[in-house]
C-alpha cells in the first residue's frame, strides 16, 4: 500500500500544489487521481517516486518512508508511463523496453527475451522490435511505453495521463489492454487524468482533486457517482452523471427474452405474424449463423417472399449481458428504432432483445 501522511507541497514562489494531503492507495487495484489543470493531481503522482519531494508530511510504500530510498533505486522498482510514451527516439522497441532491466544488471539475452515477452503481451507483433519510436503509431509507442514500465515487473505502476495525446478510438482500445493486462498483473496503479469518463471506466478507487491540492473525495466511481460530497464534484462530475453511473453497473442482472426475430429466409407471411405477436413494427433481421443484421420495418417487407430482399437499418450496437454495463444496454436500446436492446453471445450471436422498461427495472 502507497500511504501519504499529512503531504504538503509549496513551491519557491509560493504556490501550493498539493495541501495536507492523507491518502492510502490499496494494493494491487487501479487508483485514479482526477482533477482540473493545476489541481495537483500529477504533482503527487511524482512525489510518489521521489521526482518532486514534498516539502511536509509522508509517503510510505508498505510502512518504509520513499525518502529513506535512495531516487534512482527507488525509481527502478516502480513503472512510469508519461504522455506520448517518452521513448528513446535512438533505440529499438526492444532496446527501449529493456531500459530499466539492464541498469538492474540483466543479461542482453534476459532483457531481449523479456522485451518480446511483454511486446506479445501488450499486443504488438515481435517484429517490432527492432524499429525505432518514429515508426510506430502513437498508440503503438504508448503500449511500448507500458511494456518498458512494466519490463523489471515493478509492484506500483504510475501512468500520468498516459492516453490522452491520441484519438477516441485507440485511447479506448488502449484503455481496455490496461484493464485486461490488470486482470492478470494485479500492479498497484496510480493514473492521472483530467478525463472522468477514463476515471470512471478505469478506477478501483477514484480521488477527485480541488484547485489548490485539496482531495475532496475519495471514494469508488459507483459511490462517488451515487453521492457526490459537495458541489464542486457534482459540477466536475457533469449533467449527465446518472448516465455514467450506469457504466458501473453491470447488465449481467437483465434478462433478455424472445423478441421480434427472423432470418434472412423466413417467408414474409410468417415475418409478419411474429411482430404481430410481439406488437412490434420492427423486425430484427439475422444471418443464417443467428448473427443480428439490422432492423427491418414491418410496413416496408415485400408483399411476397421472404424477408432477404428486405432493406435493413443498422443495430446501432450490440451488447453482451456479463461483459457490458447498463449504459451499453442502455445506448443499444436508445439506438434502435424498435426502442430493444440486442442482447450477443461471445461469438456475436443473438442471445434475446432487453426493452428499454426492463433496463430502467433493473438499474438500481
Amino acid at each position: 500500500m502507497i500511504r501519504f501522511e499529512q503531504v504538503t507541497k509549496r513551491f519557491p514562489d509560493g504556490t501550493v500544489a498539493v495541501s495536507n494531503l492523507d491518502l492510502d492507495i490499496d494494493a494491487g487495484r487501479i487508483t485514479v487521481l482526477v482533477g482540473a489543470s493545476g489541481c495537483g493531481k500529477t504533482t503527487t503522482l511524482r512525489m510518489i517516486n521521489r521526482m518532486i519531494e514534498p516539502t511536509g508530511g509522508r509517503i510510505l510504500i508498505d510502512g518504509k518512508d520513499v525518502h529513506d530510498s535512495d531516487p534512482p533505486t527507488l525509481r527502478r522498482q516502480i513503472g512510469y508511463v508519461i504522455q506520448q510514451a517518452g521513448l528513446f527516439p535512438h533505440r529499438t522497441v526492444a532496446r527501449n523496453i529493456a531500459t530499466v532491466p539492464l541498469l538492474l544488471g540483466w543479461s542482453r539475452k534476459k532483457a531481449k527475451a523479456r522485451a518480446l515477452e511483454l511486446l506479445e503481451m501488450v499486443g504488438l507483433p515481435a517484429e517490432h522490435a527492432n524499429r525505432y519510436p518514429h515508426q510506430l503509431s502513437g498508440g503503438q509507442q504508448q503500449r511500448v511505453g507500458v511494456a518498458r514500465a512494466l519490463a523489471a515487473d515493478p509492484p506500483i505502476l504510475l501512468m500520468d495521463e498516459p492516453f490522452s495525446a491520441v484519438d477516441p478510438v485507440v485511447r479506448a482500445a488502449l484503455q481496455d489492454e490496461l484493464l485486461t493486462l490488470q486482470k492478470d498483473l494485479r500492479k498497484t496503479i496510480v493514473f492521472v487524468t483530467h478525463d472522468i469518463d477514463e476515471a470512471i471506466r478505469l478506477g478501483d478507487k477514484v480521488g477527485v482533486f480541488r484547485p489548490g491540492g485539496g482531495l475532496v473525495q475519495y471514494d469508488t466511481p459507483e459511490r462517488l457517482l451515487a453521492a457526490p460530497k459537495d458541489a464542486y464534484v457534482d459540477d466536475f462530475l457533469g449533467t449527465d452523471r446518472g448516465l455514467r453511473r450506469l457504466s458501473t453497473v453491470s447488465a449481467v442482472a437483465l434478462t433478455a427474452v424472445d423478441g421480434p426475430a427472423v432470418t434472412e429466409h423466413t417467408p414474409v407471411g410468417r415475418a409478419r405474424q411474429i411482430a404481430a405477436q410481439h406488437d412490434s413494427e420492427w423486425l430484427l433481421v439475422l444471418d443464417p449463423h443467428t448473427h443480428p443484421r439490422g432492423w427491418a420495418k414491418v410496413a416496408d417487407l415485400p408483399e411476397t417472399g421472404d424477408v432477404t430482399g428486405a432493406a435493413v437499418t443498422p443495430i446501432g450496437r450490440v451488447f453482451q449481458l456479463e461483459e457490458d454495463s447498463m449504459r451499453g444496454a442502455l445506448d443499444s436500446a436508445v439506438m434502435s428504432p424498435a426502442g430493444l436492446a440486442v442482447a450477443v453471445d461471445g461469438a456475436g450471436r443473438l442471445v434475446g432483445t432487453v426493452s428499454l422498461a426492463s433496463i430502467h427495472a433493473s438499474t438500481p
